[in-house]
């Protein structure tokens, strides 16, 4: 694909924002108007719940232009006739209809889920998500789109990031897609790219315990790696889950197939067999910073004492309503690279990004 001249390699990205564009041109699931919620200062609102995140009710009325985020603690009851998947932090996820009230001796809020014809009751304070459960596939999607620039006039050097990432969740599955493309250039330098894509699917076990697939392609031309891909499985263990802060550890084993720029010598395909170990983390503080880290090893079984490391790390700070700025680290280290090339891949980019 061209553009007046300039050559814009087809990557996985590409696919990815087509998605996102087909998905905001879907239609909406029509939801229900009338959901309740009373604050404990008496203020009562009519409208639909959007859901709960990182300690904050989103609500929506008719007559607001915005949705409201409202603090989880100051909500005395709230009662909607949807359905909703409602995650404890104890791990468990349940999908019915919700109530919040005052338990009679008023010492406590007692929050109620009515799933497959049973009530189920909980303090309201180990509710730490509430989503809505979308009449359809593609309304039941999250992600977001990201896009830097950068440009110094002393070498005619530019650098730009495009990433974007798709995320589909149920009460017992989850499946997470994301893709991001790096391009620099400048005077008498050759031009560097760098792609990824990842894609993970867990489904929940337990309230502890999840399986976990991983499936990922890397292009560095840093490393002189045409392409990666990586493919693997194993379980997760959720070891910290509160309304603002997860921590997952994940063990299992990949096969990973490497083609590398060719070079006299040397064989440019290699195949390897790996055990895999890992920590995710995210974290939302101050109502506008949320940060997400993770971290791969990768110890090869077949070629043993060579280690591969991935890691990427995410801080947004919302600027306005779904609008973040986005600052990404990320790092790929190769301990024994099996051709002539540098072992480690650094880099930190820079964007402005939508979220939905």
């Amino acid at each position: 694909m061209t553009m007046r001249g300039f050559a814009v390699p087809a990557t996985p990205v590409h696919f990815v924002l087509l998605v996102l564009l087909l998905l905001s041109s879907s239609p909406s699931f029509a939801k229900r108007k009338d959901d309740q919620v009373v604050m404990k200062n008496g203020d009562k609102l009519t409208g639909e719940i959007k859901g709960l995140q990182y300690g904050e009710l989103i609500f929506k009325s008719d007559y607001m232009e915005d949705s409201v985020h409202l603090d989880w603690k100051e909500v005395e009851s709230l009662r909607s006739q949807d359905v909703y998947i409602v995650a404890l932090s104890n791990g468990q996820r349940l999908t019915g209809l919700i109530d919040k009230m005052m338990t009679p001796d008023n010492h406590g809020q007692e929050f109620k889920i009515l799933a497959e014809g049973s009530t189920i009751d909980v303090a309201a304070p180990d509710v730490i998500a509430i989503q809505q459960r979308e009449g359809s596939f593609w309304n039941q999607l999250t992600g977001s789109i990201s896009y830097g620039f950068g440009y110094a006039s002393d070498n005619n050097a530019t650098n730009s990031s495009l990433g974007a990432d798709v995320a589909f969740r149920t009460a017992k599955n989850t499946v997470q897609l994301a893709t991001s493309s790096q391009f620099s250039s400048q005077t008498n330098a050759q031009n560097t790219n760098r792609y990824t894509f990842d894609s993970y699917y867990a489904r929940m076990l337990n309230n502890k315990w999840s399986a976990i697939g991983l499936f990922t392609l890397l292009k560095s031309n840093q490393q002189n790696l045409k392409l990666r891909s990586t493919y693997g499985g194993g379980v997760g263990r959720k070891l910290l889950q509160t309304d603002k802060t997860s921590v997952m550890a994940i063990g299992g084993a990949a096969y990973s197939h490497e083609n590398y720029v060719p070079q006299p010598g040397t064989e440019p395909i290699h195949n390897n067999a790996e055990a895999i170990a890992g920590i995710t983390f995210s974290t939302f503080r101050f109502k506008t910073l949320n940060l997400n880290s993770q971290t791969f090893a990768f110890p090869s079984i077949s070629d043993p004492g060579r280690l591969r490391l991935s890691s990427q790390s995410n801080l947004r700070i919302e600027l306005i309503r779904n609008f973040y700025w986005n600052f990404q680290l990320y790092e790929n280290y190769d301990t024994r690279p099996p051709v002539n090339a540098p072992k480690n891949d650094l880099g930190l980019t820079t964007s402005l990004g939508w979220t939905f």
